[in-house]
Parts: structure tokens; sequence; C-alpha cells
């Protein structure tokens, strides 16, 4: 059986590749204050990725060296907001130099921190929209810190694990975990809104409507119902049904702020901040004219926010 032949100048390389991962390794570890070691580590990245690329297509046994690469790498998705935070501006202006290929992702840490920044606060804009009065008795009895039956916390944990899978675009998971907290909790309206929202993009599910009407008969009305359904489009992406049930919650009852502050959501993910801003601010008037405090104390919340996160001068 014959040999496989890498040449010396290989083995050298391999021997320059540890070094690089050596420095890169330190980098990591003793990030400063003051930035320009963030700038390093990212070219270094860029050296080693060429580095092992290189020596592999020589015939280079780097299978060791790989594995550190990729831990190093999970590193610096670890530590990624430091990273953004220290690098600055400076990471803008050596990407522009470079124009570095997106598959070299560290490149561009600072445009992944933004977005999911962004993405949370919309996520905890679509959620936090509740309503107590709407709420089942397990769930009222959270409130008043009572401990829930135990299928009630079961199911809690699978609407949790649905809405974790959808967000990971894995419907037929997301599809179980609800079914479970479905039979677990049936007078939950939540499971059976996400059942008929995740029955209209599966494969083989031709009957969204018997989940809606099953959720819509758990609500005392129907501007409940469509305000919740459309928060739930919300919360799985779908801009323009979330949009369509708003609006016509907003027709059934348009001196409640709830229909509002969801609105807000949905401009704010559509990227127009003007109309978001103008909907949390009617959200909460309408709330301190219907004496809802707490919807006031979110509405207003939520505005300094949106506000905090695209000032003025960078609202479109």
């Amino acid at each position: 059986m014959g040999k496989l032949y890498v040449d010396t100048q290989a083995q050298t390389s391999v021997d320059s590749l540890r070094q690089e991962l050596d420095r890169a390794e330190r980098l990591v570890d003793d990030l400063a204050d003051d930035g320009p070691g963030t700038i390093e580590l990212l070219r270094r990245l860029d050296q080693i990725d060429e580095g092992l690329g290189s020596l592999a297509s020589r015939g280079a046994d780097v299978r060791v060296e790989e594995t550190r690469f990729e831990t190093l790498l999970g590193d610096v998705r670890r530590h990624r907001r430091r990273i953004a935070r220290l690098g600055g501006d400076a990471i803008q202006k050596d990407r522009a130099e470079r124009q570095p290929d997106e598959s070299r992702w560290w490149w561009f840490l600072d445009q992944a921190v933004v977005e999911e920044r962004r993405k949370a606060w919309l996520r905890r804009l679509g959620l936090v929209v509740a309503f107590a009065a709407l709420l089942t008795a397990a769930w009222l009895g959270y409130q008043r810190f009572l401990a829930p039956p135990p299928e009630v916390r079961q199911a809690y944990q699978h609407i949790e694990s649905g809405k974790a899978a959808v967000d990971e675009g894995d419907v037929a998971a997301a599809v179980s975990e609800f079914e479970l907290a479905r039979e677990l909790t049936p007078n939950d309206p939540e499971p059976w809104i996400w059942g008929g929202v995740l029955c209209e993009v599966t494969v083989g599910c031709s009957a969204p409507e018997r989940y809606f009407e099953k959720a819509e008969e758990l609500y005392a009305t129907r501007f409940d119902f469509l305000l919740n359904r459309g928060r739930v489009y919300l919360e799985s992406g779908r801009q323009d049904e979330a949009v369509a049930d708003v609006d016509k919650a907003i027709e059934l009852n348009p001196d409640s702020g709830w229909g509002y502050y969801l609105r807000a959501g949905v401009n704010a993910r559509d990227g127009d901040y003007d109309a978001a801003l103008d909907d949390l601010q009617h959200a909460a008037d309408l709330a301190e004219r219907n004496g809802e405090s707490r919807l006031h104390g979110m509405a207003v919340t939520q505005r300094a926010q949106l506000l905090r996160m695209h000032p003025p001068d960078t609202l479109k």
C-alpha cells in the first residue's frame, strides 16, 4: 500500500498554522479594552482559514488544527458582542477595504449583533401583548403567585419549545409540540391558534379553520381572538396575515389601545418606525383614557426603547 506524500513545505506550513492558532486563541482570551486586538483577530482568522484550505488541498493531515479552529470560532461566536463593541467602526472600515466573502462571517459580527438585538426587541414587542382577562384560571394562578398544576407547567414548556422550533424553521417539530400542549390544556386558546397558523403552511393539513374556530370559542370576543391570532402571525413572521387581523381588530374596537400596540409591532418589523412610534403613542393615550395602567406602561416603555434603537435622525 502506497504512502500519502506530503512535502516538507506542507509540514513547515502546518507549524506556521499552529502558531497562527496560538496567537488567535490568545487574542480571544485577552481582548484589550481599546479594541485594536479585535481587527488583528479577524485578520488572523482569515489567515488560518486560508492556511487550512491550502494544506488540505496538498494532502496534509490537519484534522487536529481544524478541530482547534472550530473551537476557536465557537469562542468568537460566544464573545461576538464584546468583539463587535471593541472593534466598533474599525470593523466596518476594514470590511469595506477587504470585501470578505459572507462565508467569513466573523467580519460581519457587528451586523449580526445589531440584528440579534433588533429581533430580540421585536420578539419582546410581540410576546408582551397579553391580556390578563383572557387568560385561563391556571395562568391567572401564575399572576397570583399560586403554583399551577403540573399539566399547565408541562403545556407551557411545550408551547415555548414549539415557538423555538418555529424560530428554527422546524415546522414538524413545532406542530408536535403544540399538539402536546393542546392535549394537556385543551381550554388554552394559544396552542389552538398556533395549530391553525402552522396548518396553513403544512403540507397535508387542509383544515386550519377547525383550530381557529376552537380558539375563538375560548376567547370572550372576536376582537380578542383576532388580536391574539395577529400576534401569533407576527411571532411566526407572517406579516401580511398579521396586518389583516390587526386591522380587523382595530375596526371592531377602535377605542382599545391593544390593537394599536400590536400594529406597532407589525410596523416596527416592517421597518416603518415612524408609524410604530405613532401607534405606540396612540396606544398609550387610549390606555390612559381607559384606565389601563398596564398597557399604558408597556406602550410608553416600548416607545422609549424604539426611540433609543432608532433615534429621530435615523428614522425613515
